[in-house]
């Protein structure tokens, strides 16, 4: 199957409210000029109390609209650094304590 549109949509999503990427613009959009989207309900959702909306967004250097997730990877690697740095020090001052009782 190549529809890649229906390949994302059939992902499982890990939460109940979620978001799926349909497509990207990758040029600059004009604000002067207006835009039109058809969009055509193809799976009914009524049967289980699901909505459906059209999201615009745009990403950043940090990733999507939730700062949380990038944070997060930061600071785990900003301490991951003071730890290898912590045990560096610590392994080699033991390296030279044993050195010098020999």
């Amino acid at each position: 199957m190549t529809d890649e549109h229906f390949i994302v949509w059939m992902r499982t999503a890990g939460l109940p409210n979620f978001r799926k990427l349909w497509g990207k613009i990758e040029k600059d959009l004009d604000s002067e000029n207006p835009y039109y989207v058809e969009i055509k309900n193809t799976y009914n959702v009524e049967d289980f109390s699901g909505t459906k909306s059209f999201v615009l967004s745009t990403t950043n250097m940090l990733g999507g609209r939730n700062y949380f997730l990038a944070v997060c990877y930061i600071v785990v690697g900003a301490l991951c650094i003071v730890f290898a740095v912590i045990f560096f020090v610590a392994y080699m001052r033991k390296r030279s304590y044993n050195a010098g009782s020999q």
